[in-house]
């Protein structure tokens, strides 16, 4: 492990790390909103939450780089700067493509076929259950710091980084059906419509597999 004496005198970075994912989770639980809007045909709703979504995102983005800016005026730091930045990077991936879904869906106004909602949200409710995951493992990292990432804390974090792997493969196997289903539709819905569902449901599989990601660099990082 890279650290030295010279961190008992350093700030923990995790504290910031912790309010750029709260910002990101602001930003995506924001997704299922704005699929109640859209099953809803609320254009009016889908608006309002489309803006929150940006500005949620923006606002994560604000913190991110205010992160990095911060990170090099730091002599000594509990972790490695580079380990930092690249769960940094992986994380802001998440509030990206959350984003991407709003923006995608109000390229065109897209019908939402009844025979694939309930798969639709079998599929979003799964994507949800592994970024909170995520969300949870994040909480922990101040407490793994002090425990040096090491002892009963980081076999603590090890075990839900896998429960999270786990989560993911089922929101995968749970995309599949769905796309699966999506396909059938192709004479009724057409394929540019057919199209951009495609491509929004993969930006939503994609905030799982932010997570997953996210889970991994960690992983890594707590076997140096």
């Amino acid at each position: 492990m890279r650290r030295t004496i010279f961190d008992l005198f350093a700030k923990s970075p995790f504290g910031p790390m912790q309010d750029h994912v709260n910002k990101i989770m602001e930003c995506v639980r924001l997704i299922p909103d704005l699929f109640r809007a859209i099953e809803a045909e609320d254009e009016e709703q889908i608006r309002v939450i489309t803006e929150k979504v940006q500005k949620a995102e923006f606002e994560a983005d604000e913190i991110k780089n205010q992160i990095r800016s911060d990170l090099p005026s730091t002599i000594f730091t509990p972790v490695d700067r580079d380990d930092l930045v690249d769960v940094l990077s992986y994380q802001d991936h998440i509030s990206d493509v959350a984003e991407d879904v709003a923006v995608l869906y109000g390229m065109k106004k897209l019908p939402f076929p009844e025979s694939i909602r309930e798969p639709f949200w079998k599929f979003l409710d799964q994507v949800m259950v592994t970024v909170e995951q995520y969300a949870k493992i994040s909480g922990t990292l101040d407490e793994l710091m002090k425990a040096s990432f090491g002892g009963a804390q980081a076999g603590k974090v090890l075990a839900m980084i896998a429960i999270l792997g786990e989560m993911e493969h089922e929101a995968d196997l749970r995309q599949a059906d769905l796309v699966r289903k999506l396909l059938s539709l192709e004479e009724e819905l057409g394929a540019l419509n057919i199209m951009l569902w495609m491509r929004i449901f993969q930006c939503v599989g994609d905030i799982a597999n932010g997570a997953e990601k996210v889970g991994n660099r960690l992983r890594l990082f707590l076997s140096k």
